[in-house]
């Protein structure tokens, strides 16, 4: 008897548009999801996956206080680290360089907690390839995990059915930036970056554009299938990426 994955073999899913957006600030990218969001919801526009990295900013999700935030106003501005509000769940979360942000601009309907899981288990199969072993997902507090440390968090905004936000994976991010904030409301978890693990160099963009084709692997086995990405497996599923620029995108 043929197993799924012997079934689907060679089978070819429809491109995912994807685009590096290099190093970014946090406000324009948002911009441009809630944009990409109107054009998907509205019917015409495409899925697209962004992928970026941030200047260092905080980001405040719905449930954030300002208490979360450890630096004063005049530091913060000393520092050049930027301070947002944002429309995803959660609390405050650090973006700076050597980190890599994935936001999916995706249909997702009621299978909200099958996207947040398809984001984690790709950022987990990319850091296997890097060399760092023993992540995990969690959901109650969504992100990845290593035991004790968080690497990965996740926030999302769900609005018409259409997602927005997504997921910050940390390659090699500065250490000290992470006290000018309480990280997900989580004030004695520690944040760790994949390089401090032992993780095979890679740049961000090397990463990004992994990431993508991982993602794009899971997304197509996943609607052959109809099944949750923690379900399947992607292996055997042809899943081309078209890499698309930030202004070709904003032109449709």
């Amino acid at each position: 008897m043929s197993s799924k994955s012997d079934e689907l073999a060679g089978e070819r899913a429809p491109p995912l548009t994807c685009a590096w957006l290099g190093r970014r600030p946090f406000d324009e990218a948002l911009e441009l999801q809630l944009a990409l969001r109107e054009r998907l919801a509205d019917g015409t526009g495409e899925p697209v996956l962004l992928l970026v990295e941030h200047p260092p900013a905080v980001t405040l999700g719905r449930r954030a206080s300002r208490e979360d935030l450890r630096w004063s106003e005049e530091r913060f501005a000393a520092d050049g680290v930027g301070v947002y509000d944002t429309p995803r769940g959660g609390q405050a979360t650090l973006h700076a360089p050597g980190q890599l942000v994935v936001y999916p601009v995706l249909k997702v309907g009621r299978k909200i907690r099958a996207h947040i899981v398809r984001l984690a288990e790709v950022a987990i199969a990319l850091l296997e390839e890097l060399g760092v072993t023993g992540a995990a997902f969690r959901m109650d507090h969504p992100g990845v995990w290593i035991d004790a440390q968080k690497i990965a968090s996740i926030g999302i905004h769900v609005s018409r059915g259409v997602t927005i936000q997504g997921l910050s994976l940390n390659l090699d991010v500065d250490p000290t930036l992470f006290d000018a904030l309480v990280s997900c409301g989580l004030k004695d978890v520690e944040i760790i970056s994949a390089s401090a693990l032992g993780a095979r160099p890679v740049t961000v963009e090397e990463a990004a554009r992994r990431y993508a084709a991982l993602f794009a692997e899971s997304l197509a086995r996943a609607a052959l299938t109809d099944e949750s990405p923690d379900e399947v497996d992607a292996r055997g599923v042809e899943a081309p990426v078209v890499w698309r620029t930030r202004e070709q995108l904003v032109s449709g």
